[in-house]
């Protein structure tokens, strides 16, 4: 749920979903045939072929839980149902990212409909609440394949343990030393980049070692690379006309899940960190790294402009002016000088850097967990709560809208495909 602004956007102190209802009602079946239409391009480039009878079942069902919730002017009422859905996913061998997309689809849809049917204070309220309402959704059969990825945990649905788990598709890699489970990124090919495959593939580890009673998490790369990760896959990111960190993004997601984690996440670093993979490392309870290690925020080479969540995630490690400079020149900065803005927690020789993080997350792993999970929360809840005036967060997206529709971000993804300098005109 997006936590930047007030609980509940309001008219004169209540809810207003009737009118937005409304409209998606009227509007069911053409909301229905453009979100089949656009499932079944999906599939054609995947080169997948899906019922179009089965495909439209589906959509239905999820229209008619969005629904249920604009009514009830509130997102709840998806998470239950949501599970369920998952749980039969799962059983059946269907990717997380797969229904999820069905999800983002749909949304998008719905937002189309709702935008210039309503007046716009009620048009700005009901797409916020659509917002919290496929997030509620999504969170709700992440926590399911979470819980099903390790063969059924204690909160996990009945189904069948024989399902394919969604790990398995993607380059990780994970173990268990005692009470610690590392997690590893192991792509080489795309530099550990990281898309809808790799951060799905590192939520269904989490939820496999919560199975089996991890106490703390490593999340390292595969020994040898020299690039922790190259940051977000480039190759994923919409060209204009979309929010390019939208809550739905994959690294969103997967930041989310690190977040709320219900034990310590330590980042074990050896080489470089770019982009949104500098998000994930400082969404991390703790960083070690060695000598090899460098860290770099590259929005501004692409021309895209970052989300307040991701940057509250910086404010919450770094002071401001050390912020700024990370940002306006997208340059990598040093493992010492890591380590002198507190980005880092503890810098050691490269030969001991995996024995030092295991021996530290081994001392976690012996304390309380209960007393853990609830100091991490506490602490996420404090460092997350920062209210924003409904007129200001429009604002910014308004400010964010103009970026990501401008030339300059077209020429930034243009730039980076083609390994050349970009040429940004500010238009």
């Amino acid at each position: 749920m997006d936590r930047s602004r007030p609980p509940g956007a309001r008219l004169n102190g209540r809810w207003c979903p009737v009118d937005a209802a409304a409209v998606l009602a009227h509007a069911q079946d053409r909301i229905l045939d453009e979100a089949v239409a656009a499932l079944a391009e999906r599939d054609r480039a995947a080169h997948r072929s899906p019922g179009p009878q089965e495909c439209r079942r589906n959509v239905s069902q999820l229209f008619g839980l969005v629904l249920r919730c604009v009514r009830a002017g509130r997102a709840e009422p998806i998470g239950k149902p949501a599970e369920q859905i998952a749980a039969h996913c799962f059983a059946s061998g269907i990717d997380l990212a797969e229904i999820q997309g069905e999800v983002n689809v749909l949304t998008g849809v719905l937002r189309r409909h709702l935008a210039g049917a309503l007046p716009v204070e009620r048009q700005v309220q009901a797409l916020w609440l659509l917002a919290d309402i496929a997030g509620a959704g999504k969170d709700a059969m992440a926590r399911t394949y979470l819980a099903l990825a390790g063969q059924g945990g204690a909160d996990a649905p009945s189904v069948p343990a024989a399902a394919p788990s969604v790990q398995a598709a993607a380059p990780v890699g994970t173990a268990m030393v005692g009470k610690v489970g590392i997690i590893t990124l192991d792509d080489p090919d795309k530099r550990n980049a990281i898309g809808a495959r790799m951060a799905s593939g590192v939520v269904a580890a989490l939820g496999s070692l919560r199975t089996q009673d991890a106490r703390a998490i490593v999340l390292r790369a595969a020994a040898g690379t020299h690039v922790w990760s190259a940051g977000h896959d480039i190759d994923e990111l919409p060209r204009g006309r979309r929010d390019p960190l939208g809550y739905d993004n994959p690294l969103e997601e997967l930041i989310r899940v690190v977040r709320t984690y219900p034990a310590p996440v330590i980042a074990m670093v050896h080489g470089t960190v770019w982009g949104g993979a500098l998000d994930l490392v400082l969404s991390c309870d703790l960083v070690v790294a060695d000598e090899t290690a460098a860290f770099a925020i590259t929005p501004a080479n692409l021309g895209l402009p970052y989300n307040i969540t991701g940057l509250l995630h910086f404010m919450g490690r770094l002071p401001i002016n050390a912020i700024k400079e990370m940002f306006f020149t997208a340059t990598p900065i040093d493992a010492r000088k890591a380590r002198e803005w507190l980005l880092v927690n503890h810098l050691v020789p490269w030969d001991r850097l995996e024995s030092f993080t295991l021996e530290l997350a081994a001392t976690m792993a012996t304390k309380s967990p209960l007393a853990i999970a609830v100091i991490k929360e506490q602490l996420r809840v404090l460092s997350d709560y920062q209210p924003i005036a409904a007129q200001v967060y429009e604002r910014i997206q308004g400010l964010r809208r103009q970026a990501y529709d401008s030339s300059d971000y077209l020429e930034g993804l243009d730039a980076f495909a083609h390994k050349r300098q970009p040429i940004f005109k500010g238009t």
